[in-house]
């Protein structure tokens, strides 16, 4: 990558900082380009010669907050852990106590991908490594006789990984329901689909 290849990486990836930080101090309200250019300290007209629209940046700043929050999936994978264990940790990264404002940004994005199919695409990429990971895991586990499968993996994979996306989305249209009830729910489902027997379950995992 040559200097000026690098500057403008650079300075696409301040304009992605800054949208972050306005993202976080106005949650509820809608962001726009004046309010990034100020928190990156540019013209709106800078901004814009970066990102052609105000879709295009937020379209970049989401994808770039699931490709992180696939990492993490990612590194639960690699845990020295049974699968067990391993599944069960993934549930918790995926029905987080908090939804983090990248979180809501993910999901508020949706009609941003309903406009702009150009998106959808890269989007779906990264929604299939989510499933992908969870396949692997469940392989892994069947494989060694630790799961007795209910359904076949790619189902199972696919389901957990929507029924996440449903317990995350709905503190976003005023679901209380406490967190640890939500991802109980999730983990009720591994457990029937993938067999685990009671003793290997939370709280038992010790015994």
């Amino acid at each position: 990558m040559n200097a000026t290849a690098r500057r403008r990486h650079e300075r696409r990836d301040e304009i992605i900082r800054a949208f972050w930080r306005v993202a976080r101090s106005r949650p509820r309200r809608a962001i726009n380009v004046r309010a990034v250019a100020a928190e990156a300290e540019m013209s709106p007209a800078n901004v814009l010669h970066y990102f052609s629209t105000l879709d295009e940046l937020q379209m970049t700043a989401v994808a770039g907050a699931r490709e992180e929050f696939v990492e993490q999936r990612r590194r639960v994978l690699d845990l020295p852990l049974t699968a067990t264990e391993r599944i069960y940790a993934m549930i918790e990264a995926g029905v987080p106590d908090t939804i983090s404002d990248e979180l809501r940004q993910v999901y508020e994005s949706v009609a941003i991908l309903a406009e702009h199919s150009k998106y959808i695409a890269e989007h779906r990429a990264l929604n299939e490594r989510q499933v992908m990971l969870y396949r692997t895991l469940i392989e892994i586990g069947a494989g060694i006789g630790e799961f007795e499968l209910a359904a076949p993996a790619g189902i199972i994979a696919r389901n957990l990984v929507a029924l996440e996306d449903a317990y995350d989305l709905y503190p976003l249209i005023g679901d209380l329901t406490p967190r640890e009830e939500c991802r109980q729910a999730v983990r009720s489902y591994a457990e029937l689909a993938l067999g685990i027997p009671p003793e290997r379950r939370p709280g038992s995992l010790a015994s």
